[in-house]
């Protein structure tokens, strides 16, 4: 007759907090005179990028925690990468057409909390090291082949992101962000990026630099 069925919805707590990172350095009077190249007058874009490896290093330490399973989740008590999450693969192959349709695979067939609604998570990116990345461009690289047997299916598919601190053979594949975030970061509110200040010497002559970020990262899913 019309009617409409209550239903309810999954749930899942998960947190992390700010850290505070800083530093500080001077430079003498003598220091500054001769700097005939103005290299010290870039010191806001040298911090600025310094702030953005850090950021990227505590992103990358969640990532590989624990040999690589990643943070204890809230919502179980198992870490991201798990057997029972279906994320992880049995053997640590390195990437061909098997195992990169094995992992595309395990992540079109994601559940919701409730372990039955898909979750639809699209395979976007394939994150490596040094070490894999002559490999997975080969994977990834278009072809024009001579017969159907001989098309690359990856191809346009998944774009290679590169991480230099990644040692050995490790491999990912994740989703779009956007869709299905595993990974999230934050910065205090009233200061989203590196805080720059400096002063003038008082007791001796140069100047002293320093710089701030209040920054954290865990992970959501």
């Amino acid at each position: 007759h019309g009617e409409i069925k209550a239903v309810t919805t999954g749930e899942a707590k998960e947190g992390y907090a700010l850290e505070t990172f800083g530093g500080t350095f001077a430079l003498s009077r003598k220091a500054l005179v001769n700097d005939d190249l103005g290299a010290f007058g870039r010191w806001s874009e040298m911090m600025g990028r310094a702030a953005a490896e850090t950021e990227a290093a505590q992103l990358l330490a969640l990532l590989t925690q624990a040999s690589g399973a990643g943070p204890v989740m809230g919502e179980d008590g198992e870490r991201v990468f798990h057997a029972d999450h279906g994320n992880l693969a049995a053997a640590g192959a390195a990437p061909d057409e098997s195992t990169l349709t094995a992992a595309r695979k395990a992540l079109r067939t994601m559940r919701g909390l409730d372990g039955k609604t898909p979750i639809s998570a699209t395979p976007r990116y394939i994150l490596c090291g040094p070490e894999l990345e002559t490999t997975v461009e080969r994977l990834l690289t278009a072809i024009q082949p001579a017969t159907s047997g001989d098309v690359n299916p990856f191809a346009g598919k998944l774009s290679l992101l590169v991480e230099p601190r990644i040692t050995g053979t490790a491999w990912w594949v994740f989703a779009d962000p956007a869709v299905t975030p595993v990974l999230e970061y934050a910065y205090l509110s009233s200061a989203p990026s590196p805080q720059l200040a400096s002063r003038d010497g008082w007791e001796v002559l140069g100047r002293e630099f320093r710089v701030v970020l209040d920054f954290g990262a865990g992970a959501t899913d």
